[in-house]
């Protein structure tokens, strides 16, 4: 009896060796240890920078502010408002910073509307000792000592204060509608261009809700002031916390 040969048939769910294979093998292996040597770098280079929030000199020196007190004729707000003290430097990480703008960002939540106010760098205030010009107490004493004597000068409560680089408004904006989590990856930057004494979360709060107004609806406003002589044969500015306060909307007419 004749024995037929076998046929012979190719197994689909066994790989065939290719003479390729392994150089292919290492130069994934190579491409995948180029990207993490890359990706660490990053997190590496991102590590070095510090992430200056929660800063308790400022904090200490928010909770020694004293109550806001209602000219005649006005009467506090109900509205809930969130007050930043911002002050603009030319470098937040340097050891010396230069203070190059004031700012008070005054955010309404209930009304969804805020006003960015520009303090003059010359506003008189009294640091406990004598009164000083705003920028001589902060070159001589820091951020955290101007805190109660502007408040002061303005009849405000600051509920947070930062020092930012002049581009950190842009930065905000830019992160629209992110999250949370958007903004302590994509948005790290945001934290390398500040000092301030809130935490991630209450940042966030803040970056959210200037986001629901729009910066580009922000109103923006010198503060009202007046020159007045400094008894050294110069001027300084005086604020005028009574139209500041109306300007802002924090203090409405009594009824």
């Amino acid at each position: 009896m004749p024995f037929r040969q076998r046929e012979r048939f190719e197994r689909t769910d066994v790989p065939r060796y290719s003479p390729y294979r392994n150089a292919i093998a290492i130069a994934v292996l190579v491409a995948v240890g180029v990207l993490l040597v890359v990706l660490l770098g990053t997190l590496w280079a991102k590590a070095q920078k510090p992430i200056s929030v929660g800063n308790e000199s400022l904090s200490k020196s928010l909770q020694a502010q004293g109550q806001v007190t209602s000219p005649d004729g006005y009467t506090v707000s109900q509205d809930s408002f969130t007050n930043v003290l911002v002050l603009t430097v030319d470098d937040v990480n340097a050891k010396s910073p230069k203070l190059t703008k004031a700012q008070i960002l005054s955010l309404d939540a209930t009304a969804r509307k805020g006003t960015l106010v520009t303090i003059p760098l010359d506003t008189k205030v009294n640091d406990g000792k004598a009164d000083v010009r705003l920028q001589d107490l902060y070159s001589g004493s820091g951020a955290s000592a101007c805190i109660v004597p502007l408040a002061t000068a303005a009849n405000l409560r600051m509920t947070h204060a930062m020092l930012a680089s002049d581009d950190v408004w842009d930065k905000i904006e830019s992160y629209k509608g992110a999250g949370v989590s958007a903004l302590l990856s994509h948005g790290a930057d945001l934290l390398y261009s500040i000092n301030t004494d809130m935490s991630a979360g209450d940042l966030m709060d803040v970056a959210e809700l200037v986001q629901s107004i729009g910066v580009n609806n922000l109103k923006r406003m010198d503060a009202p002031a007046s020159q007045e002589a400094d008894g050294a044969g110069g001027n300084w500015s005086v604020l005028n916390s009574a139209q500041l306060g109306v300007d802002i909307g924090i203090m409405v007419p009594a009824a």
